[in-house]
């Protein structure tokens, strides 16, 4: 057997029919029968029941995994500040690296960690998102100016010429704030950037 009564173990991430659990049905099976002598149910059914329950356990373990990694990536996406503005941010750059060749070089230095998060202040129901930008009283004014200029940019791209709006989700409506960023500035950024 792969385990015992006293040290249980199954494999969630495994199937019922995986030698392990297998094992580890037999061993329940026959660990139940002795705990409850006076079972009438034969070895085959409580061997079902225990598949059944089984079963359900990976379902609940999965459906934890799954939070545990959404809840990971939200973190994990909240300390490296905003890779998607720091995408657009950077394309949008690129694209208009003749009007402002300095636009790239600042957007790259600064990473996705430079970038300013966003707080939702919507009430589901009622109207579109309005996103506050959190400043960062480290960066200088000079570098902020240069993303609220790549920002309006990528929005006037959004809407072309005709003021008609190109295919895509509907961009963010970023309001600045006074809220306070509480995130660390990251390091090695040149002297003016601060």
């Amino acid at each position: 057997p792969c385990c015992t009564a006293d040290n249980f173990r199954v494999d969630l991430n495994g199937t019922p029919t995986s030698v392990w659990n297998t094992s580890a049905s037999h061993v329940f099976t026959t660990s139940f029968r002795d705990a409850h002598p006076g079972c009438d149910r034969s070895l085959k059914v409580i061997f079902n029941a225990w598949v059944v329950h089984f079963n359900y356990l990976r379902q609940v373990y999965a459906k934890q995994q799954m939070v545990a990694r959404e809840e990971q990536a939200r973190i994990l996406n909240l300390a490296s500040g905003s890779p998607q503005l720091y995408n657009r941010r950077l394309r949008i750059a690129h694209r208009h690296s003749g009007l402002y060749p300095s636009a790239v070089d600042v957007v790259q230095q600064l990473g996705p960690a430079g970038m300013s998060t966003d707080e939702s202040e919507h009430d589901v129901g009622h109207g579109e998102h309005t996103y506050r930008i959190t400043r960062k009283a480290w960066r200088s004014a000079t570098v902020t100016a240069t993303l609220r200029v790549l920002d309006s940019l990528h929005l006037r791209m959004r809407y072309q010429q005709q003021w008609t709006a190109t295919a895509g989700a509907w961009p963010h409506l970023r309001m600045p704030s006074s809220r306070l960023s509480n995130r660390e500035p990251p390091s090695g950024l040149p002297r003016n950037f601060y």
